[in-house]
């Protein structure tokens, strides 16, 4: 509380002096509020919380604006970099994921022709005139399915030919065989009469050999003891189908299996075959 004894000598009391005064002293206040309203000085080193020396406040406070708008964009750059560099190492081991399993797939499923065996070759009726021959052609084969997929096969036939010409031939129906599984076919028909040459000819023919009462003579015993003259006849078995991969892929596969056959020229008797 002021007080409001008066000043002695003077009549005025404690509280209009000091009103005077004031009076008086307002530029001074007005000069103290315009230094009151000028930056604060830094404070000092002791009390920065962080520690941190006021020259690099300073020099970070005054730094442009163009110097964060830098800094953000090379940030961002390196972070799209390092995106796309990512995205290119997916990409490839995706790449190499596909190529391994289309590349174990084929290795699986890889679609292979049929194996074929002949295994029998006969002939059941045999008959030769006057250089020709006609006979009756079998064969059984054995044609195996080495795929994991079925086998149908279709447009298959065996031929028979002589001297290079063919003879004979015939169509096989078609059919399918299971995946690993084996499957026999047994074909016949008839070959009409061609003509054969050389020593089948006259073997085809009947000779009559006169033997005297004494016995032989050295050469008929020679010509007895010759090896027969021996008909020699191809045969060509081929096998066509499709397999079906995955149930989605169709591949065309085809086999062929030559056979020369031995017949012998008077009788037809098959002296053997060689595939």
């Amino acid at each position: 509380m002021p007080c409001q004894s008066s000043l002695p000598g003077t009549g005025l009391s404690t509280t209009d002096t000091l009103r005077s005064r004031c009076s008086r002293a307002s530029p001074c206040v007005r000069a103290s509020s315009t230094v009151t309203n000028q930056p604060t000085p830094y404070p000092s080193p002791s009390r920065n919380p962080r520690n941190i020396p006021a020259a690099m406040a300073r020099s970070a406070r005054e730094l442009p604006p163009q110097y964060y708008a830098a800094a953000r964009s090379g940030h961002r750059s390196s972070s799209s970099s390092s995106a796309a560099a990512s995205c290119v190492v997916a990409i490839l081991f995706l790449l190499l994921a596909a190529g391994g399993g289309a590349a174990a797939l084929f290795i699986l499923y890889r679609p292979r022709a049929p194996a074929i065996a002949v295994t029998a070759v006969q002939l059941p009726t045999f008959a030769s005139a006057n250089g020709t021959v006609a006979f009756t052609f079998q064969q059984l084969a054995s044609v195996r399915n080495p795929n994991r997929s079925p086998l149908a096969h279709y447009d298959s036939s065996l031929h028979v030919a002589y001297g290079g010409g063919e003879v004979g031939s015939m169509y096989i129906p078609a059919g399918q065989i299971d995946g690993g599984r084996t499957q026999y076919m047994a074909t016949s028909f008839t070959v009409p009469a061609f003509a054969v040459a050389g020593p089948a000819a006259s073997a085809a023919q009947p000779a009559t050999i006169s033997v005297p009462a004494s016995g032989p003579s050295p050469h008929v015993t020679a010509a007895l003891l010759e090896q027969p003259p021996v008909m020699d006849v191809d045969s060509l078995l081929v096998v066509k189908g499709k397999v079906t991969v995955l149930k989605v892929l169709t591949h065309h596969v085809e086999a062929a299996k030559v056979c020369r056959i031995g017949v012998s020229p008077a009788d037809g008797r098959v002296l053997g075959f060689r595939c």
